[in-house]
């Protein structure tokens, strides 16, 4: 039978034996070594110099010295002025008062009981350097916090990812950020399954930041951050109610500071990208506007800037392109380019619209070749104006009162074709003001002897006032008659000539006879 408990190794009293209050006591200050085992240090390698009756100590050095020689690994305690060494067992635990900390025994060395734990299941409340509640079930109190990926060479795969869940999509999933515990700022899932963004300046009045739609992945700024605002369609989208701006740029530099926006494209794909080519665009800016019946319009004004040339390293010509929608129609078009040769192009149209919107404006009309300018009255012609100058293909006779038209039936001269020779006339080929001459060589018929050769201009067959000229003492061959008018026209309108003898009929010498006109610009 065995003088030793089994666990403790408590020395027992035997029976008949004497002087058993010696056994006794000695198992009872084993007791009272070991039962809450509290030891003062675990890194001495020797003895204190001064020990007390009752200190323990841990001896955790491999090779202690002096009267702690063979007893690493045991707990030594100082009794009756000596001291002794109680040999531990897997599973003991020892409280060190120098660390506040506990240590366990497995058997081999002592180890700290927190880097024992693998596993906290079930907790209520966790509270690291404060307290938690049921509020705050985990409160930290601390100035840093490290979350750290395990390594492959750790058994971990070297990734790591925090993953928070919440219980539906009305639900909130945020990081609140406060100052003095009042919210500054909040970013997360609020109320749906976009992510959000937002900030406030006393924790109760908040304005949102951003959106990120959780379908496609567009932004959303402005009125689009915010929950139940526009819905962000594209991938970079700014709305507001404010007629400020929406988007500024500032730079500050002791230089020359500038705010760039920079544009870059290609062809092909990020990895493998690829010349532009003739009519890419780098850039467009386009409006729209919403509409009286509803919905927003289509991009009615844009500004572009665009590839002139298919790009290489020596060929990289570009344009700008400026389109917008005429006044009651709903098509854009180009209006302005400033081509790659460094020439301004207005882009022809149509004709010309039927009133200008201010004085000064310049367009190009296609249909008449021509550029036109608006003086706030009408549309002019500042280019390819209608001019001509007609003749006779022969003498002509001119009857006595009466008034006749001369028959210029050769154009020698005719942009725009407004003369027609076939008439005898002048057509309008659009409103503007015009001005016309006519010259009349005088031609002895026969033995008639007029007193008198009158003209006159017609028009749209009837005769102008205050346009007419006379001339006496005919000498034939030689008296000549010059008339010359400025008039305004309507699209359209006709301007003859029509002459008169006095006393008897006269000719016309072709040869010296000339009716000519042009459009003022």
């Amino acid at each position: 039978m065995s003088l030793t408990t089994d666990n403790l190794a408590l020395p027992l009293i035997a029976a008949a034996q004497a002087g058993k209050h010696v056994t006794h006591n000695e198992a009872l200050v084993v007791l009272d070594r070991l039962v809450q085992l509290s030891c003062l240090d675990k890194d001495l390698t020797a003895p204190p110099p001064a020990p007390v009756e009752g200190d323990r100590y841990l001896v955790a050095g491999a090779a202690p010295t002096g009267a702690w020689t063979g007893l690493s690994g045991h707990i030594a305690h100082f009794h009756d002025g000596v001291w002794d060494g109680l040999t531990p067992r897997a599973g003991w635990l020892a409280y060190l008062a120098d660390e506040d900390a506990f240590y366990r025994f497995d058997g081999t060395a002592w180890t700290g009981l927190a880097g024992t734990i693998s596993a906290l299941q079930n907790l209520v409340l966790l509270g690291l350097g404060t307290h938690a509640d049921a509020e705050n079930p985990f409160s930290a109190k601390l100035n840093k916090a490290l979350w750290t990926a395990r390594a492959t060479a750790e058994g971990g795969t070297g990734d790591l990812r925090l993953a928070l869940n919440k219980g539906a999509t009305g639900n909130v999933l945020s990081l609140l950020m406060q100052t003095g515990f009042s919210g500054r700022a909040e970013i997360g899932l609020v109320g749906d399954d976009s992510l959000t963004a937002k900030v406030s300046a006393d924790g109760n009045n908040w304005s949102h930041a951003w959106r990120a739609l959780g379908n496609s992945g567009n932004v959303g700024f402005g009125s689009a951050a915010a929950p139940g605002g526009p819905v962000p369609a594209a991938p970079l989208f700014v709305s507001g109610s404010s007629s400020s701006a929406l988007l500024q740029l500032e730079c500050y530099s002791a230089g020359s500071p500038v705010a760039n926006i920079t544009t870059r494209i290609a062809r092909g794909t990020p990895a493998a990208p690829t010349g532009i080519l003739a009519g890419d665009r780098f850039f467009g800016f386009f409006g729209r506007g919403y509409q009286a019946t509803g919905g927003f319009s289509g991009n009615m004004v844009t500004f572009n800037g665009l590839a002139e040339e298919d790009f290489t390293a020596t060929a990289q010509g570009t344009l700008v392109d400026f389109q917008t929608t005429e006044i009651g129609t709903s098509t854009r078009r180009s209006v302005v380019k400033f081509r790659g040769n460094g020439a301004l192009e207005l882009v022809p149209r149509a004709g010309t619209p039927g009133a200008g919107l201010a004085p000064g404006q310049i367009l190009f009309d296609g249909t008449a070749a021509a550029f036109k300018g608006y003086n706030g009255t009408r549309w002019s012609r500042l280019t390819n104006l209608p001019r001509f100058a007609a003749a006779m293909s022969a003498d002509a006779t001119i009857p006595a009162g009466a008034w006749t038209k001369v028959a210029f039936n050769t154009a020698e001269v005719n942009d725009q074709g407004a003369f027609v020779p076939a008439t005898n006339r002048f057509v309008a080929p659009e409103p503007g003001t015009y001005t016309f001459g006519v010259g009349l060589a005088y031609r002895r018929i026969g033995s008639a002897s007029p007193t008198a050769l009158q003209a006159r201009f017609y028009r749209n067959g009837a005769a102008s006032p205050r346009h007419r000229a006379g001339v006496t003492g005919l000498v034939d061959g030689v008296s000549t008659l010059a008339l010359t008018a400025t008039l305004t026209l309507a699209a359209g309108d006709t301007v003859e000539v029509f002459a008169q003898f006095t006393g008897a009929e006269g000719g016309i010498l072709a040869a010296d006879t000339a009716f000519w006109g042009l459009a003022m610009p």
